[in-house]
């Protein structure tokens, strides 16, 4: 065949492969890639770019956010008050408590009167510079490692903690970033005397949709639902999958009445909602348990807690699903 033929039959677009030489392998060439394959460049002496360590971090290594990474500012404080950058509900840490600041060079971390103080590896301080890996402790139990690292190296330390708290379905918390949080938020409320709920729910009749649906519907309705409650409820509030269609809510500064009225939010949206799969509308209906504090009989726990609401959860699936029980 001529060349004019080989043009001819594949157009104007052929691509000719690249010439090698003899005393080299042939490159693979894929015809549908344009880009040619990458070559090893060891051999011309290039060593690739070693990565800046120039992001200052620390990460929780003892406390109520175990692993999670905070990113550090110019100037950061930590302490349990809302209004702190980093801020670490316990009892021992001081409503402002330390402040880490970048200066010329260097982090540097300071005390800020606090009450049981600040230490670095071991040693109260009031202020001194960091070095990678120090340990900066605050109060009685709570430490977290500071560290420079490159962009990556945060980012997959960030990546580690998520999939440690987060469910990979929904990617909504999951129980066990819920029992931690719920420990601490009940400790807050009972120390400072304010108003806390939980709301436990989970979808009704759910095996029946697995069943008529298929479990890839299953999943979808749990996608679908977790989305709608995410876009329903508060950003500081906690949303987590307690487990297999088994959802929970807990609201900081809600009180009973407040607490219902959300409850009721979430039943109706989801009643409402339309969710497809395979252009088959799925109906999802969910029954609502709710509680507060101030309903667990003597000193409140987290196990009190979630029992009140497991119990009233309980009894609006025996009342006839698709509705609110609470105080």
């Amino acid at each position: 065949m001529s060349p004019a033929d080989a043009s001819g039959r594949h157009g104007s677009d052929a691509r000719e492969r690249p010439p090698h030489r003899a005393s080299e392998p042939a490159p693979e060439w894929n015809d549908e890639d344009s880009t040619p394959p990458a070559r090893n460049t060891s051999s011309l002496g290039l060593k690739p770019k070693a990565p800046t360590r120039d992001r200052a971090s620390l990460t929780m290594i003892s406390g109520p956010e175990t692993g999670k990474v905070f990113s550090l500012l110019a100037s950061t404080t930590l302490g349990r008050s809302i209004e702190c950058a980093i801020r670490i509900d316990d009892g021992n840490v001081s409503r402002v408590h330390a402040r880490i600041t970048r200066e010329p060079g260097c982090y540097v971390v300071e005390d800020l009167g606090s009450r049981n103080g600040t230490f670095v590896d071991g040693e109260r301080v009031t202020r001194r510079e960091l070095r990678d890996g120090d340990r900066v402790q605050l109060g009685a139990s709570i430490q977290l490692r500071f560290a420079l690292t490159a962009d990556d190296e945060e980012y997959l330390q960030r990546k580690l903690y998520e999939s440690s708290v987060r469910d990979p379905l929904t990617g909504v918390f999951n129980r066990k970033h819920l029992n931690e949080r719920l420990a601490a938020e009940v400790a807050y409320s009972v120390r400072h005397k304010t108003d806390l709920a939980l709301l436990m729910f989970d979808l009704d009749h759910f095996k029946s949709i697995n069943d008529e649906f298929g479990h890839l519907a299953g999943d979808r309705v749990l996608v679908g639902v977790a989305g709608l409650v995410l876009r329903t409820i508060r950003i500081e509030d906690v949303f987590c999958r307690y487990g297999g269609e088994e959802f929970v809510v807990l609201a900081r500064g809600i009180d009973a009445r407040g607490a219902w009225a959300l409850a009721e939010r979430i039943r109706a949206i989801v009643e409402t909602a339309r969710i497809v799969h395979e252009d088959r509308p799925i109906p999802v209906r969910v029954s609502i348990g709710v509680a507060t504090l101030a309903c667990c009989e003597g000193e409140p726990t987290p196990e009190k807690f979630i029992g009140v609401a497991d119990q009233r959860l309980y009894a609006a699936k025996q009342q006839g699903r698709n509705r609110v029980v609470g105080p």
